[in-house]
């Protein structure tokens, strides 16, 4: 082939391929595939903004390769492909967002539903104590099987065991008394002082002068200055009318027994009077606690001043039909109070003043049995406790707004903790400090 027919070969070659049209940029082929994926389904639904702006710089590269400005097509479909980048960001950004707030609504309704579930659960378990209490008080008042005859010795205990269950008769109806008493003690009233001729509550057992001596008195074991129940609580006839039941039924069984033990016959002791004495003060009780305590609210207000006291590590406090009971010995030298005395005394004084709901009985008991001439004495003393316990002269002293009843009671020797005739005998004498319980247990 000769020189010029090579040249003419190449120029045709030349003219040819400039003539050969520019392939589309890659960069709209990947921009292509970017939107048909499930980034871009998911930007177009949670960043529409940040999508819209890709499709129309997609849209400009598509004009530019359209115009044959294939350069001005790779620039826009780089951005496009950014532009969708950032979007897919975006919407991911949103969709955890809305994930945030939907779970917010979530764990709100999940706490609103705990909260009710929590209230339904209080007002069924208050209902439950408020049964298991009315189940335990119709036990007790349960028709008494009577007893039978004994032999002399039988009727011995038994005659001891019916005043004990009288005293505790006594105590429970005067705790009765304390919860339907509506505020403190008048102020004209010395603190704690006890006025069983003027404050001694409606139908209370008068002091028999056959009372056996060292028998708990009747005078004494009623709250010395408690409001009438019928006059203080309006409304609640049915209480003070139990009340008056519980405290006759008291009387009768006073008498009773001071003619079993004073009698030179054999006369049966009134163990089964006795017992329905007591059931029918703890029902008075607790229908003076179920008038107060809302069936909507779970009790434990005795729970928390139990558990106060346990943790103080110095009361060792039990719990009765009456509520929280703290035992002191030792309090007294001779007739007065001794400094160690008072400083307990002042402890529990700021307790009463920290829980005013509780009202609180002083209960003297004695090692012995006293005669109508030492019962004064003991009764001072009762008092001597009420007044060092008076929360208007310990801790309560800056004001405070509400104080609880306190009032004492003479026990005497009919509920020992020990053998009386025993060498440990002196621990029978002691005073309980009760924190009458205002609700259900």
């Amino acid at each position: 082939m000769s020189a010029r027919r090579l040249a003419t070969v190449a120029v045709a070659g030349v003219l040819l391929g400039a003539c050969a049209p520019i392939p589309r940029p890659v960069v709209l082929d990947e921009l292509d595939h970017v939107r048909a994926g499930a980034a871009a389904a998911e930007s177009k639904r949670y960043a529409p903004g940040a999508f819209a702006r890709a499709e129309k710089l997609r849209g400009d590269a598509l004009a530019a390769l359209d115009s044959k400005d294939h350069s001005g097509a790779q620039i826009l479909g780089e951005q496009a492909v950014a532009a969708h980048a950032r979007a897919h960001a975006l919407s991911r950004v949103a969709r955890a967002e809305a994930a945030e707030t939907e779970a917010k609504a979530q764990s709100s309704a999940g706490e609103a539903s705990l909260a009710g579930l929590e209230a339904e659960q209080a007002r069924v378990a208050a209902e439950v104590d408020a049964l298991d209490m009315r189940i335990k008080v119709a036990r007790d008042a349960q028709p008494v099987v009577p007893s039978g005859k004994a032999d002399a010795d039988r009727e011995k205990a038994r005659l001891a065991a019916a005043r004990s269950l009288a005293l505790q008769a006594r105590l429970l109806c005067g705790a009765a008394r304390l919860l339907a008493a509506s505020g403190p003690p008048s102020n004209t009233q010395p603190a704690g002082a006890a006025q069983p001729s003027s404050a001694q509550p409606a139908g209370a057992a008068q002091p028999s002068s056959a009372q056996p001596a060292g028998a708990a008195q009747p005078s004494s074991a009623q709250p010395a200055g408690a409001a009438q129940p019928s006059s203080a609580q309006p409304g609640r006839g049915n209480l003070a009318a139990q009340l008056e039941e519980a405290t006759a039924a008291i009387k009768k069984l006073d008498a009773d027994l001071a003619e079993a033990g004073g009698s030179a016959r054999a006369i049966p002791a009134p163990i089964d009077q006795a017992s329905r004495a007591r059931a029918g003060c703890l029902a008075a009780l607790t229908a003076a606690r179920r008038a107060a305590t809302p069936v909507t609210r779970a009790p434990g207000a005795g729970d928390a001043l139990l558990a106060e006291l346990s943790a103080a590590g110095t009361w060792s406090p039990v719990r009765d039909d009456r509520g929280i009971a703290v035992t002191l010995r030792g309090l007294f030298a001779g007739n007065a109070l001794t400094k160690a005395g008072e400083a307990r005394l002042r402890d529990l004084s700021r307790v009463a003043a920290a829980h005013p709901s509780f009202p609180v009985a002083v209960v003297v008991h004695t090692d012995r049995d006293i005669s109508a001439r030492e019962e004064p004495a003991w009764t001072a003393r009762a008092d001597a406790v009420v007044r060092a316990l008076d929360p208007a002269q310990g801790a309560n002293a800056a004001g405070a707004p509400a104080t609880p009843q306190i009032a004492p009671f003479l026990a005497g020797s009919a509920a020992p903790v020990v053998d009386p005739g025993g060498s440990e005998r002196a621990r029978n004498a002691r005073i309980e400090i009760v924190f009458v319980t205002p609700e259900t247990l």
